[in-house]
């Protein structure tokens, strides 16, 4: 990603994904972070809201969704149907549009999203999850360790070392491992953005 591109990711759609009706702000919902598979959004279920063209350039894909639920939907049981795939959830309030965003989202579900992360290959979920890395060292929950260098891959063009940042989450004594993208200061700032679209809190 570079400074041309915007990272194009779900946020509140103000729609249950279950049944199709509106969200009232500041009523309570559900929200579900998903995989989202790398296809044409109109190829998507009818839940999530395309987002408009970015007019600053070229949208990255993104590598997740965000379907919201009711209450009542939640409840009985309905979750998000293929194509997309549920790796976390979170229990919500509707945000009042126009209004400053409040933190809706606690520690715990920036450390769980930060987990399921673990693995994940693709450019975007390793941008995604290093910026999470530097929230979390912020709200002191992760502290870094160290730093680790793996040879490149054959074949890839990038040709530097990558770069392992070993960190160790609060009150536990496994490290865990975050990949370094070499982020510059505005492309952590456009990632955080839409962390905090997606999250609907200021993070």
């Amino acid at each position: 990603m570079n400074a041309q591109h915007s990272w194009n990711v779900g946020k509140a759609t103000g729609t249950c994904f279950g049944c199709g009706s509106e969200l009232p702000p500041n009523t309570i919902c559900w929200a579900a972070l998903c995989d989202q598979p790398h296809q044409p959004a109109a190829e998507l279920p009818a839940g999530p809201k395309a987002e408009k063209p970015d007019p600053k350039g070229p949208v990255d894909p993104s590598p997740f969704a965000r379907v919201d639920f009711c209450e009542k939907c939640w409840g009985e049981g309905k979750r998000p149907t293929p194509p997309l795939t549920m790796f976390s959830f979170w229990k919500t309030t509707v945000p009042v549009p126009e209004q400053k965003k409040k933190l809706l989202v606690d520690d715990s579900v920036l450390i769980d999203v930060f987990s399921r992360m673990e693995g994940k290959t693709e450019p975007q979920e390793i941008r995604f999850r290093f910026v999470l890395a530097l929230i979390l060292m912020r709200k002191r929950l992760l502290k870094y360790e160290g730093m680790e260098e793996t040879k490149p891959q054959a074949g890839t063009q990038d040709a530097r070392p990558a770069e392992i940042w070993r960190m160790l989450p609060k009150g536990s004594d496994q490290p865990v491992h975050v990949i370094n993208p070499h982020l510059t200061e505005e492309q952590i700032a456009d990632v955080s953005q839409q962390l905090s679209a997606i999250l609907a809190e200021e993070v």
